[in-house]
């Protein structure tokens, strides 16, 4: 018999299931802005693929323990005094952390992994206190992996060259394995508080792309401005639609109908995994939207045109994952736009970014209608 199904008692043993997103929480995701805008501000000095892969690599670590953060309030919904404190705490941490993260591979490495420790400390106590009797259990198991994982990143600042890419790696092998126990623990994940707490994270890494390159064009000339607001707002718009298409409530019923197991395996692929590559292909749109928009109607420099490419094609690769790990209906068109998408990347080389931009929104666009089409034949 599975937690899901024994009704009271094993809510009660359980820990109290959110069923809403919390202002609190709301508060605790403004956090995860500033960290999205240091990530991209560190693409935007150094356009490279090493500094690019870094990136990506970082926001993993940072997303998994934030993550954490969405599975403890969705089991620990009653807030005390004690346990507000201690999350406006984590929240102090995960801001020094991202002020760290512009240097977090050199000087600052130590001070990234201390303020990791932190977060993964609290972390653990709120769930080991409040997170009921499976959520003890769990954390008795996964704890000590995310505090091994905290203490790789401090190594990380001890070391330079290749072992500092050894030390931010090993904490992927650790994560991997503390999936695996989640999956066989099993967690009743409350669906509904979930699936909206992911939700409110991507409309605030959607917005904190506009907002970043809008701080970005106020400095350059008014009417290239106008037109670089415009197609920013245009781009991240489309990619708005794709995640927002009507399917909360599918995803909530499927969520429902799981079992604990089951809950437990979509939240790590479906709103860990394929969450990161959406988010990380945004950070990479951000900056190459950053970097090219400086003047709208001229030729962008290669890097930021590949990365204007490149992540959209990776936030709609992460999303068509997303759609096939909870079965969420027809992928073909955004697999289809996601290569056409990154094929704007030759675009770019020859053509201003405004025409860039204007073929990235086109083929989201006509790939979402053709998308509704389908559903509806």
């Amino acid at each position: 018999m599975t937690a899901a199904s024994q009704g009271p008692r094993a809510f009660a043993r359980t820990g109290s299931i959110a069923s809403r997103v919390s202002t609190l929480e709301l508060l605790f995701d403004l956090v995860f802005v500033y960290t999205v805008s240091q990530v991209a501000e560190s693409i935007v000095e150094h356009p490279t693929i090493v500094v690019a892969v870094q990136a990506a690599i970082t926001v993993g670590v940072v997303w998994w323990m934030y993550d954490a953060y969405c599975w403890l309030t969705n089991q620990a919904a009653e807030q005390t005094v004690l346990s507000r404190l201690l999350l406006i705490a984590a929240m102090a941490a995960f801001l020094v952390m991202s002020l760290t993260i512009g240097d977090a591979w050199g000087e600052l490495g130590l001070v990234f992994g201390v303020c990791y420790a932190v977060v993964v400390v609290i972390h653990a106590g709120l769930f080991i206190g409040r997170g009921g009797a499976s959520g003890m259990r769990a954390m008795l198991r996964v704890g000590p992996l995310n505090l091994l994982a905290a203490l790789s990143l401090i190594a990380s600042g001890f070391v330079e060259g290749p072992l500092d890419w050894v030390f931010f790696l090993v904490p992927f092998v650790l994560f991997a394995v503390s999936a695996v126990i989640a999956r066989r623990v099993g967690f009743a994940l409350g669906p509904e508080h979930f699936v909206e707490r992911h939700g409110a994270v991507m409309i605030i890494v959607f917005g904190e792309s506009i907002v970043s390159v809008g701080a970005g064009l106020a400095q350059h000339e008014l009417g290239a401005a106008i037109v670089g607001a415009v197609a920013t707002v245009a781009v991240v718009a489309s990619l708005w639609w794709c995640y927002f298409t009507g399917d909360d409530e599918r995803a909530v019923a499927v969520m429902t109908d799981a079992s604990p197991q089951r809950r437990a395996a979509i939240g790590v692929t479906a709103y860990y995994v394929d969450h990161l590559v959406m988010i990380v292909g945004l950070i990479y749109l951000a900056s190459g939207l950053h970097g090219a928009l400086a003047d709208a109607f001229a030729v962008a420099p290669a890097p930021f045109a590949w990365f204007i490419a490149a992540g959209v094609a990776l936030f709609l690769a992460g999303d068509v994952a997303y759609r096939l790990t909870l079965g969420l209906g027809h992928v073909a068109w955004r697999i289809v736009a996601a290569v056409l998408v990154l094929s704007t990347g030759l675009l770019g080389l020859v053509d201003p970014v405004i025409v860039q931009l204007a073929a990235v929104v086109l083929v989201v666009v006509l790939a979402l209608v053709a998308e509704r089409m389908l559903r509806r034949a």
